[in-house]
């Protein structure tokens, strides 16, 4: 606490005056001062990932035809309307006077265009080009009317093309994939200034053409601080305005010192995915999968290390998710009879697992809790040995499905892109690339929830397969994920729309 407050008074002596700079012509800028865990990936391309984070640049760059609110509410953002023509055709009618940064005019041709090259080879190993499979023909109907007909019913692609950002096609064809990561252009509240590859922080400046204008900040700067006790003292030293990915205990400090803290969970689930397929691996067989989310003591973890933010979850959708079950049970902790099915199994006398872990974890708890998880684990007489590793690496481990003879990968069932049970549902299923987990007999009933109009009935149709998947866990359920964010008292309107932080919005308070 005492090196914490050195570096308030050395801020306080500082002065408060918000920073600013005057540009070559004499204007003052104001600057908003952003720490993130780390550089985007893939720069400007908006296709390789999903934007995930409730801080993400991608989100004042680009803008999608819509996108996700709270409670998986769908949305409009470069699409004005939208409906169902029959149950294979949507018409979407777009925003008018819409530009992207270059100059470039959005139009329902730049909707044809993105989805077209997102369909062709060239685009095929793009994470963003899974999200349109289901769709079979884009036509123009006129300059601001697009019709999209898929190839089976599917009830959640105005959800799907929400992650299907616009971009000038125009530009992207001209000057290259490669150039346009270098200098990309979109149609959001900032553009790209300079990303930074010498000097570390990355530069927005206030794009003046967007539909959705940033009303007083001129510039962003963004600056990587991988480890999260240096983004607090970054904070806290009056270097960055605000932050996000912080510790729960490094949250409470901030709150001490007069900063303002905001912790809340998010639409994902924090898990730890069996590898079901895997015959030989003693998780194929459902007892011990049973057994291991019995030995778990969740409501200790929750309280002690997770300070109640974050309550112990046993399915794969958050209770902020369209088909979340609202009847599913917490597994209980349950050593005795854990190992009293792990007998049943045939493992009376213990077992080893292999688990890997992620060496930089979204939630800085991690590391707390995997050794929980250890110790839990030992309780029933399993013996986990646990490897860590890299992101870059995890993420190819996860797509591939080669965890190098793991039974268990540290992982999340990703609800925030679409605000949706369904996402996670897939994920848990045949239809996963590099699937850990399949159960056929799911296929037909996960096929009919997403040819499902209507709402009430396609959320209980979701509801039973979240239920299936408790009773039959692909996964070592865990708890939401959670976001932190710390800020300067200075600021106001910090708003959060679904899983986004508004940065467009932010002001200073009066």
């Amino acid at each position: 606490m005492r090196f914490f407050c050195y570096v308030l008074i050395l801020a306080s002596l500082g002065g408060m005056d918000f920073p600013a700079y005057a540009d070559s012509n004499g204007v003052s800028k104001k600057i908003l001062r952003v720490a993130v865990s780390t550089r985007t990936q893939g720069l400007g391309n908006p296709y390789r990932t999903v934007p995930i984070g409730v801080i993400n640049p991608n989100h004042v760059l680009y803008d999608a035809l819509t996108s996700v609110g709270d409670g998986g509410t769908v949305l409009p953002a470069l699409a004005a309307s939208w409906k169902v023509i029959d149950k294979l055709t949507w018409l979407f009618e777009l925003k008018p006077d819409i530009k992207f940064s270059n100059g470039e005019a959005f139009s329902a041709k730049t909707v044809h265009d993105v989805i077209t090259y997102l369909q062709s080879k060239d685009a095929a190993g793009y994470l963003i080009s899974s999200e349109i499979s289901t769709i079979e023909s884009v036509e123009i109907v006129d300059e601001l009317i697009i019709k999209i007909k898929t190839k089976t019913p599917d009830a959640i692609l105005p959800k799907r093309l929400s992650l299907v950002f616009m971009i000038p096609m125009d530009y992207w064809n001209t000057v290259g994939v490669d150039e346009f990561n270098m200098n990309p252009s979109g149609s959001g509240p900032f553009k790209l200034m300079d990303w930074g590859l010498t000097k570390g922080t990355y530069v927005f400046e206030r794009n003046d053409t967007s539909w959705r204008k940033s009303l007083y900040f001129d510039e962003i700067h963004f600056t990587p601080i991988a480890d999260v006790v240096s983004r607090t003292q970054a904070l806290i030293s009056d270097q960055i305005d605000l932050s996000s990915n912080l510790s729960l205990d490094l949250l409470d400090t901030l709150s001490e010192e007069g900063f303002e803290t905001i912790a809340r969970t998010t639409y994902s689930v924090g898990a730890w995915a069996f590898k079901q397929i895997d015959s030989s691996s003693p998780v194929a067989d459902l007892r011990v999968r049973r057994a291991l989310n019995m030995a778990i003591d969740r409501m200790t973890i929750s309280s002690v290390i997770l300070k109640g933010v974050a309550p112990p979850i046993s399915q794969v959708a958050t209770p902020n998710v369209f088909g979340h079950n609202p009847n599913i049970v917490l597994y209980p902790y349950d050593p005795e009879g854990a190992s009293k099915l792990l007998k049943e199994a045939g493992y009376g006398d213990g077992l080893k697992l292999r688990a890997i872990v992620r060496s930089d974890p979204s939630v800085p708890e991690s590391v707390l809790i995997y050794q929980i998880i250890a110790q839990n684990f030992a309780a029933i007489g399993v013996d986990v040995e646990m490897k860590a590793i890299p992101g870059s690496r995890w993420l190819g481990m996860y797509f591939s499905g080669d965890w190098e003879g793991a039974d268990l990968l540290d992982t999340s069932f990703n609800n925030s892109s679409h605000g949706d049970a369904i996402r996670s549902i897939e994920i848990a299923s045949c239809l996963k690339a590099g699937a850990f987990f399949c159960d056929k007999a799911m296929l037909p009933r996960i096929k009919d929830s997403n040819q499902e109009f209507n709402v009430a009935l396609r959320e209980e149709k979701l509801q039973q397969l979240v239920a299936d998947l408790h009773y039959n866990p692909p996964a070592l359920y865990l708890f939401p994920y959670f976001d932190t964010i710390g800020y300067s008292q200075r600021l106001a309107h910090i708003t959060l729309d679904g899983p986004r932080l508004n940065l467009e919005n932010i002001s200073l308070r009066e």
